[in-house]
C-alpha cells in the first residue's frame, strides 16, 4: 500500500491539503458528518489512516467514494504507481471515474454523456467490466440503490435477467454482453421498488423464458426462487399483473422462419409465472391464503375460458409452468392454472374442486 500513500502525497499536495487530519476532515464532509464531529472523526480515525497508507491495515471501503471526489481521481488511479506521473493539473484533474462513482452519484446526465463512453483496453463495454474489488456497475446500483442506472440500464443497454441462471443479458449495437451478478434478488427488489411494473416485468421477463424454451429446467431456475416469487406477492402492483393478457413476440431462427415462412411467431398469454406464485401461496397459506384464493378465483374462469374454445381434450399441459397445447398442432395456446399442493384448508379444496383439470403431458 505504500504506493497509495506516494499517490495521496501527490494529490494532497496538487489540492492543497497540508495535513492527513485535513483530509480526514474533508472525508467526514463527505460521509454527511458537520461540525465538531468532523474534527472528532479526523482525530479519531488518523492512527488508523496512517497504518492505512503503511499497508498495515486495509483501506476502509467507506473511504473510497470520499477519496474519488476529494481529489478527482478513482481509486485505481490511486492505487497506480504511475498515476502521479500522468498529466494533472490543480483545478482539473483528468481521470476516468469508475463505475462506483456514478452509481453513487446515481445523474441521469452523468450516465448519458460520460458513463457510455468508459470502455475497457479492449473496447468492450463498462458494463461487462469488474473493479479491484471485482464488482461489477450492477453491484453498486444494488449497494447505492441508483434507481437512475437501473433506468438507463434498461433504456440504453436493454438489460433482461437470462432466466435459468444469474445472468444478465444486454443487448447493445454491438451484440450481446452476459454479467454474472450474485445480487440478483436485490437488484429484483430495487427494481420492484421503482414501482414500475413494465420495466420490472421487462427486465424479469418470465414470458422470454416461457416461449423461448418450453421447459422449466426443474426447480433450480430464477424465477422458482421463493425470495423472488415474494416479491411479486408481496407488490400488489405486480402480482396484479400476472392475470393480464398480454402479447408477446417471439423472432424465430433462420431454420423455424424457413419452416413457418414467418420472421416472428405471436402469443397471447397471461403471465406465466402464475402457477408458482400460486404454488408458493399453497405451501405458506399463513402469509399467502389471500393470494392463493385471488389466483384460483382467477383460474376457475380462466381454465373455463380455455375450454370454451373447444373441447377440453384437445388441449393438454406440457411443462411445469403450465403452458397448453393443443393436441392438433403443438402450437403454445396458453398458460392453465393447477394445482400440485395439497392443503387441509376447506376454503382452498372448495375452490379447488371447482377448478377444471387439463390432462398433463411432461
Amino acid at each position: 500500500m505504500s504506493n497509495l500513500k506516494n499517490n495521496i502525497d501527490h494529490y494532497m499536495k496538487l489540492k492543497g491539503i497540508r495535513m492527513y487530519s485535513h483530509l480526514l476532515t474533508d472525508i467526514a464532509h463527505e460521509l454527511g458528518i458537520k461540525g465538531q464531529q468532523a474534527y472528532e472523526f479526523a482525530d479519531r480515525e488518523k492512527s488508523n489512516f496512517s497504518k492505512m497508507l503503511k499497508g498495515e491495515r486495509t483501506l476502509k471501503y467507506e473511504f473510497i467514494i470520499p477519496l474519488e471526489k476529494i481529489f478527482g481521481v478513482s481509486l485505481a488511479r490511486l492505487l497506480d504507481e504511475n498515476s502521479f506521473k500522468l498529466p494533472a493539473e490543480k483545478d482539473n484533474v483528468p481521470f476516468n471515474k469508475g463505475f462506483r462513482y456514478y452509481a453513487y452519484m446515481d445523474d441521469a446526465r452523468l450516465y448519458k454523456e460520460e458513463f457510455d463512453l468508459l470502455l475497457a483496453k479492449d473496447g468492450t463495454p463498462i458494463i461487462s467490466q469488474t473493479d479491484e474489488f471485482g464488482k461489477t456497475f450492477l453491484d453498486y446500483v444494488v449497494e447505492y440503490r441508483a434507481v437512475n442506472g437501473v433506468r438507463y440500464l434498461h433504456d440504453e443497454y436493454g438489460i433482461k435477467l437470462k432466466w435459468h441462471h444469474n445472468h444478465f443479458d444486454f443487448n447493445k449495437s454491438n451484440g450481446v454482453t452476459w454479467v454474472n451478478f450474485d445480487n440478483a434478488i436485490e437488484f429484483a427488489r430495487l427494481v420492484a421498488s421503482m414501482n414500475d411494473v413494465d420495466l420490472f416485468n421487462d427486465i424479469y421477463d418470465s414470458y422470454n423464458m416461457f416461449f423461448t424454451n418450453g421447459h422449466y429446467g426443474g426447480n433450480s431456475g430464477f424465477y422458482c426462487n421463493n425470495d423472488y416469487l415474494e416479491i411479486i406477492l408481496d407488490n400488489d402492483d405486480l402480482f396484479n399483473s400476472i392475470f393480464e393478457i398480454k402479447q408477446y413476440q417471439i423472432r424465430l431462427s433462420r431454420l423455424e422462419k424457413r419452416k413457418k415462412q414467418v420472421d416472428y411467431v405471436t402469443y397471447y398469454s397471461i403471465n406465466p409465472i402464475i402457477n408458482n406464485c400460486l404454488r408458493h401461496s399453497l405451501k405458506n397459506l399463513d402469509k399467502y391464503k389471500n393470494r392463493a384464493i385471488d389466483i384460483l378465483n382467477f383460474a376457475i374462469n380462466h381454465n373455463k375460458k380455455i375450454s370454451n374454445e373447444a373441447p377440453l381434450d384437445d388441449y393438454y399441459i406440457c411443462n411445469e409452468l403450465g403452458g397448453v397445447k393443443r393436441f392438433k398442432n403443438e402450437n403454445y395456446y396458453d398458460v392453465g392454472i393447477f394445482v400440485d399442493v395439497d392443503t387441509n384448508d376447506g376454503e382452498i379444496k372448495a375452490l379447488v374442486d371447482k377448478l377444471l383439470k387439463f390432462n398433463k403431458r411432461c
